[in-house]
Order: structure tokens, then sequence, then C-alpha cells
């Protein structure tokens, strides 16, 4: 911290104006974020660390180290941006910053292998999914310490809140089923079952059942009212009524659907299929499959921009188009040749894409518009996703 000594005069109005400067002098020093929505943020596995990149100007204007053998795997911004944090998969730890001053300032022990998480629609509360320990760790963001960790989960990936942030919902990869969360008592609920298991699996389970695919997400309409659960080995997209917490309707999809992403005007839902190489687009108004379109092969996510559809198809180097208006295929966007592509967040204006391309660590920004591509090099080592807060793309693999 710098000191300013200052003289006194009639008054001490010299002193007063001495220490205005002093403190003017010490935001300056050390805010490097001004502006919460004007930075991306990008995840970077193998350096262990969080690099900032201001929009604008392309420039990283910070990094926040974590510690080595960390291997953050996803980072959000809280609502109120006050907060950024992350969770160390091989660390076992959930890591918060300072949104402005980029600097760590809490580290909390969680449970095995932390992934994906979410925070509560009024910033207070941050979940924690931990996948090897099947549990979900509560974070009190006002105390910054870990509260409770509510078990009973079978490899919980991502959490999604109401918009009154009564309830929040877990897709469980290691199992069929969503999990209803009390976020006033921080417990479990509720299962609910989004399909029955098909006749063959009961026959062997031993096979059909040795390693489950399960859900992902339970994706939630913009009103909340409902969630769009996919669920891989099933191959059916469930519906499920928030007021009843039950499931309404059943969709089948294509093969190995990863999970759901939906539409920023909130009119489609999409799957990326893995098994069979397609996407399937749902009508929300109907609950009806619009469209089944090829696509490419490990695809790690969907984002809308301009109009369009983008899905990654992270081992190709391609990122394959979709026109939203007429449901076909608008062309391929290639990014480069043996590289692996990661996830992407799309802008507030829904114009860019900023994409993870973890070969060259790089960022790639794509214009949703023209397609043109812009590559921001040496972001981090292996960078594994981006985000950037208010943003309806932000997700993670």
């Amino acid at each position: 911290m710098r000191n300013v000594r200052c003289t006194s005069t009639i008054g001490g109005l010299l002193f007063a104006f001495c220490g205005a400067v002093a403190s003017v002098g010490l935001v300056a020093q050390d805010v490097k974020v001004t502006d919460p929505t004007s930075v991306v943020m990008i995840v970077n596995r193998d350096s262990n660390d969080i690099a900032f990149m201001d929009i604008k100007t392309r420039k990283i204007v910070g990094r926040t180290f974590l510690g080595n053998n960390v291997n953050p795997h996803m980072v959000m911004m809280s609502p109120d941006g006050r907060y950024v944090v992350t969770g160390g998969t091989r660390a076992n730890k959930a890591f918060i910053i300072d949104a402005r001053t980029l600097e760590l300032v809490k580290v909390i022990p969680v449970d095995i292998a932390p992934e994906h998480l979410a925070f509560s629609p009024d910033s207070r509360w941050y979940y924690q999914g931990n996948p090897d320990g099947d549990s979900v760790s509560v974070i009190d963001m006002v105390s910054l310490t870990k509260i409770k960790t509510i078990p009973g989960l079978a490899e919980p990936l991502n959490v999604t809140f109401l918009p009154d942030g009564s309830k929040a919902y877990v897709g469980n990869y290691g199992a069929h089923w969503v999990g209803v969360i009390d976020v006033r008592r921080h417990e479990l609920l509720k299962k609910i079952q989004i399909a029955e298991a098909p006749g063959i699996t009961k026959l062997d389970p031993g096979r059909y059942l040795s390693e489950i695919k399960g859900i992902n997400i339970a994706a939630p309409t913009n009103d909340g009212r409902y969630l769009y659960a996919a669920d891989g080995d099933f191959g059916v997209v469930g519906v499920i009524d928030t007021r009843e917490d039950k499931v309404v309707k059943v969709i089948r999809v294509g093969a190995d659907p990863w999970r759901v992403y939906m539409s920023h005007d909130g009119k489609y839902a999409i799957t990326p299929n893995n098994g069979d190489e397609t996407i399937s687009i749902i009508d929300l108004s109907t609950n009806k499959v619009a469209a089944t379109l090829e696509a490419g092969p490990d695809m790690t996510g969907i984002n809308f921009a301009g109009g369009k559809a983008f899905a990654i198809s992270s081992t190709t180097g391609f990122v394959y188009v979709y026109n939203m208006q007429t449901l076909r295929p608008a062309g391929r966007i290639k990014i480069g040749t043996n590289v692996q592509l990661e996830t992407a967040t799309t802008d507030v204006a829904d114009e860019k894409l900023y994409l993870a391309e973890s070969t060259t660590h790089s960022v790639v920004i794509i214009d949703a518009r023209t397609e043109a591509i812009e590559r921001v090099s040496n972001v981090g080592l292996f960078p594994w996703g981006t985000h950037i807060m208010d943003s309806k793309d932000n997700y993670c693999h």
C-alpha cells in the first residue's frame, strides 16, 4: 500500500485534499476491471489461472493465478458483478476472486473433483457441483464460507436456479433423474425420473448400464416455467413442469444427446446428438422436433447469435452453422487443422462468439454476421472455456 505524506494547513484542507488524491491513486492502482461486463473471462486449465480479456481492445488486462495443480474447470461471475468463482478439479477447492482487483480473496475446500457451478439469482449462494463426490457444495457469498454439502446425487454436473431462487435443479450424468433442491434449506427434495429405462437394459444391466450417460443439465425456458433435460442413454428430452416438479412430455431426439441449449428468443431448444452426429431442433411451442440436421462429431456446445445457431465440433476444427429462421444448415466455419475446440460464450449483443481453442492456447472470435474469425493468441495454457457476464450462452463441457 502506498503512503502519501501531506502538510497540514489551516482547517486541514490540504490534508483532506491529499488524502482524497491518495485514495483515488489507490483505486487506480488496484482496480483492473472497472466494468464487469467489459471482459471475457478465460479458464486456463494447464496454467492454473483465470485470464481477463478486454472485449474492446482484445488485450489481457489481468490474470489470477490459483496455485499449482488446480486445473480450473468452469468460471462464472456473480450476477451482482462482485466476484468471479471457479472450481479446481484437481485441488478439490473453490476459488473466489474479486471481480475488480482480480485478487484471489478466498480458497475453500469442497468435495471431490469440482467442475460445473451456478449462482443463485440474488448472488447469495454459490453452488459447486462435485461429480466424483456425488454432491453439491453450498458456499455463502456473504461470509465466503462453505456452509453445507448436499449429498445423494449421482455425478452432478450443471445446476439451474429458478428465477425466484426458491429451488435449484441438478443434472445427474451418472443417473437418469434430475435432483430438486430446496434452496432455503439446501436439501435434496426430490428425484425426477426423465423416462423409463428401455427393456433391454433390464435384461442385461451390466452391459447396457455399466457406464451411464445421463443428464447434463435441466435447461430452463426464459420464464423458468419449464425445464428441458436430455438423457444421453435414452435419446430423449424430458420436459419438466417446475410448478409440480414432474415430467409432462418426453421428446425423442437423436442418439446420445449431450444436453439442451435454449435459443435466446425462447422459440427453440437444440440438442447436439453425438451418437449420430446430428442436431435436433425442438419447437418449444409444440414440444416436437421441428428439424433433425447433419452436424459433426464430438460436439461440445451450441451458441446462438445473429439469427443463427453455431455447433462446435471439437475434434474436427469446424463450427457448423444453422439458419434459425429456415431451420436449415448454413455451412460451416473452419477454425483450424489439427486443433481442439472447447466451448464458447456469446456477447450480450448477440454479435460475436468467443471460442476457446486449447491446442494453440487461443481464443477465436467469430463474427456471427460475416462468419469471419479473429484469433487472440497466448491467452494462457489450454484455455478450456470462456464466460461473459450476462451472456445467455455461458456453459461448460
